[in-house]
């Protein structure tokens, strides 16, 4: 699956990437780069990143869509 597939499906993931410093929302290589790829060229651990990414997907069925709430405090991070 590659990251855009996964971001699309899971929009719940997009604050875990930004958090990261990953700005994989939108960019163009994401349709092609799997979520491996994208961690060796951000120079992230592998590992901890899916840590992160178990840790985001809700665990009740729910759909897997972000609150506002949670992606504007991870875009706040930012700045």
């Amino acid at each position: 699956m590659t990251v855009d597939e996964l971001l699309t499906c899971h929009t719940v993931l997009i604050p875990v990437f930004i958090r990261h410093r990953m700005h994989c929302i939108g960019c163009p290589l994401a349709r092609f780069h799997s979520v491996r790829d994208a961690c060796r060229e951000h120079g992230l651990a592998l590992d901890a990143f899916m840590a992160a990414i178990e840790a985001a997907k809700p665990n009740d069925g729910s759909p897997a869509r972000p609150d506002a709430a949670s992606t504007v405090a991870a875009l706040e991070e930012l700045w």
